[in-house]
């Protein structure tokens, strides 16, 4: 009767696990989703404001001003690096990824330009569990470090505090 019990247990532990993975496909399948709907969106409402940037920050976010173009965000265990009027005008997937450094084909890239303001997603393998994501829009980037599971959640919150900024003289 242990035995049957200890049994179950495990099995049930197995199927949830498992129901919390998300396979490599699939996280590309949405992120295809996720992007085409991101770069049309409305920005978040501004939250945060300095001497020379406003933006949607999240709830629950420290924010360290390390100078007028660079923010360190802290966030539920997550470092987002926030680079401010990056001037650099992409105007292509390999130009891009020739910037990044990026030397073999990413994990998932989509590049467009809305109304004249060019949006990317990057996601690269960086460690056997973990992945780099950039996302960038209108010369401004936010980077991190997160797993496979994680990213959708992640990327959102990207897109929402990147899409948001405004600098002080717009």
């Amino acid at each position: 009767m242990r035995f049957l019990l200890k049994l179950t247990l495990l099995i049930f532990v197995g199927v949830v696990v498992s129901a919390c993975s998300i396979s490599e496909e699939r996280a590309q399948e949405l992120a295809e989703t996720f992007f085409e709907e991101k770069i049309t969106q409305e920005p978040k409402t501004i939250t945060y404001e300095s001497d020379n940037i406003s933006l949607y920050i999240p709830s629950y976010t420290d924010v360290d001003e390390v100078d007028e173009h660079n923010l360190i965000l802290e966030r539920s265990g997550h470092t987002y690096l926030l680079f401010l009027n990056d001037v650099t005008d992409f105007q292509s997937k390999e130009e891009l990824l020739d910037f990044m450094m990026v030397e073999e084909d990413p994990f998932i890239f989509h590049m467009d330009e809305v109304d004249g303001k060019t949006t990317y997603l990057v996601v690269t393998e960086f460690s056997e569990e973990d992945y780099k994501v950039v996302v960038g829009h209108n010369g401004n980037k936010i980077t991190t470090i997160t797993t496979l599971r994680e990213l959708n959640n992640v990327s959102t919150i990207m897109f929402d505090i990147v899409q948001s900024i405004r600098e002080s003289n717009e």
